[in-house]
């Protein structure tokens, strides 16, 4: 599953690469600094991306049941360094996981699409105070 995260991360940045219109190369940074060590669940499509100086979204779309993604979330998440806080259900069926990586927070919200099969979700990630700081500092 480690492997999953530089893939994750240089997907992301190149699918955001392709929104040039809106995107900038400091959005692009701003969310991979706060999506660090984020998973997307094996074969999503990244829907958008976006991002300002303090927290980034990204949303995906996936063929796979919400059920199957979420169990699989609550599985990686922890065996990838992540501490889950929160997770909830809904009676719509949406699910929304906190879980935090240090003094990194990350929540994740899926829902089940309407009208067809697979799912949705959306990762949004926090630049913690202390990276930022320390992020300025470097030359």
């Amino acid at each position: 599953m480690r492997r999953s995260i530089p893939f994750f991360l240089a997907f992301a940045l190149i699918a955001a690469g392709c929104d040039r219109d809106r995107d900038t190369g400091q959005e692009r940074a701003l969310a991979a600094r706060a999506l660090k060590g984020a998973l997307a669940y094996p074969g999503s499509s990244i829907v958008s991306v976006s991002a300002g100086s303090d927290a980034a979204q990204i949303d995906f779309s996936s063929g796979a049941a919400v059920q199957d993604v979420v169990a699989w979330y609550r599985q990686a998440l922890q065996l990838n360094g992540w501490e889950i806080h929160s997770d909830a259900t809904d009676k719509s069926g949406t699910v929304s996981i906190y879980a935090a990586k240090g003094d990194r927070p990350m929540w994740i919200t899926l829902r089940p699409n309407v009208g067809g099969p697979g799912s949705t979700y959306t990762l949004i990630g926090a630049i913690a105070a202390d990276s930022t700081a320390k992020d300025s500092t470097k030359r």
